[in-house]
């Protein structure tokens, strides 16, 4: 996601247009050699790729960019295509064995990279009346439909066996409504899908958190050691639920109870020179990333509090030091926009060293990882990605 709808790929790489890089996707991963030559050969043990996740500094052009593109999440943690490609070439396309850390169980996996907006909503596609779509898969081949009409077959290779690691059509017919990829086996067989659809009326934000959160092995609370924060995730969405592709629309955060303070937000623009530590952010495909950090230190001992309120000399636990030492368990934040009802969401705050961010830690480090909700087999129905297990 992230910006997957109009320059796409490298003015290196791309055959379509000369748009420059906006995103690090599969083609840009397909032609790195050095990627591919460390996959393709039996004596290298791993791969190191640059990078994880987007940073300051060097934009591909220069400017007016102000964020290295390269990672396969941006700066918020939302994941880009790449993070999907890299999961299907590196992860599902894996049998499991003793050299593969994490098990899939022979799992599928489809993804398409686009959203299914109009191609008016895109300056490069204005006046079009198709559309480029990318999908990902480790199945062999990949069938598209727009609203239950077939846009052909594509077929899909690992790339450490040549070019053609994703299915591309490069003018899908665009109607309002529903696209849906299937991935099919060697027989044809129909393995896993996912779809988009067109989105309707924004009508309200969707507040959630991503850490701390047990999903994501971040443990089910923040630490009260003045340290710790939060990761909140504000989505624009429509009547059903699905996040807006395209929203803009400005969203501030406030604490309204518990020892707790707004750190930074970020949408994940590349181009955005907002500051990071404002209070609100615009959505950036309709998403906003906001960090709540915990402000209370009842976790620590007198003597870490004492030396705490001499060092942060301007910070909220020296200016405010028995607030800052309470043992709050909650921390309730506020999302906003104009023209949307407010959304709030409870925080949890513990002092208990089994919730210390390293005893976190510890506990999930070494721990097979689920990736999947019934190990016997199981359709995940999310609307993007469907993953169907064989067994």
């Amino acid at each position: 996601m992230r910006d997957e709808d109009e320059g796409t790929e490298t003015r290196r790489d791309d055959p379509h247009n000369a748009e420059v890089q906006k995103a690090f996707n599969a083609r840009c991963t397909e032609s790195n050699t050095a990627t591919n030559a460390s996959d393709g050969v039996n004596y290298a043990v791993g791969t190191m790729v640059w990078t994880l996740f987007d940073y300051y500094g060097e934009p591909p052009t220069g400017g007016p960019e102000v964020i290295g593109t390269f990672g396969q999440y941006d700066v918020c943690g939302f994941p880009k295509a790449a993070g999907f490609w890299y999961r299907t070439q590196w992860l599902l396309s894996i049998p499991d064995g003793p050299d593969k850390t994490f098990p899939t169980r022979g799992a599928y996996e489809v993804r398409i990279v686009e959203s299914w907006e109009s191609p008016d909503s895109f300056p490069s596609t204005r006046g079009n009346k198709t559309r480029a779509i990318h999908a990902y898969s480790n199945a062999p081949a990949i069938e598209l439909f727009v609203n239950g009409k077939s846009q052909g077959v594509r077929a899909v290779t690992r790339m450490v066996h040549g070019p053609g690691s994703y299915a591309e059509w490069t003018a899908v017919p665009w109607e309002a409504g529903t696209i849906k990829a299937v991935a099919r086996d060697g027989h044809g067989n129909a393995v896993a899908s996912a779809q988009k659809k067109t989105n309707g009326k924004a009508s309200l934000i969707s507040l959630t958190i991503d850490a701390p959160s047990k999903l994501t092995g971040t443990g089910s609370s923040l630490f009260a050691d003045g340290q710790d924060a939060a990761l909140l995730r504000a989505s624009i969405v429509d009547e059903t639920g699905r996040v807006m592709h395209l929203a803009t629309n400005n969203i501030s955060f406030r604490v309204v109870s518990g020892p707790g303070v707004v750190q930074g937000t970020h949408n994940g623009d590349i181009h955005s020179q907002l500051s990071s530590s404002a209070p609100a952010h615009p959505a950036y495909h309709g998403l906003v990333r906001a960090v709540i950090r915990v402000t209370s230190v009842s976790a620590r001992s007198p003597a870490e509090r004492s030396l705490l309120q001499q060092i942060d000399v301007r910070g909220p636990m020296a200016s405010d030091a028995e607030k800052a030492s309470e043992d709050a368990d909650v921390i309730v934040v506020e999302a906003s926009s104009p023209g949307f009802a407010s959304a709030t969401i409870s925080i949890p705050v513990s002092s208990h060293p089994e919730d210390d961010v390293m005893a976190v830690a510890g506990t999930v480090a070494g721990t097979p990882v689920t990736f999947f909700e019934d190990e016997a087999g199981i359709e995940e129905t999310n609307e993007e990605t469907m993953i169907t297990t064989i067994v």
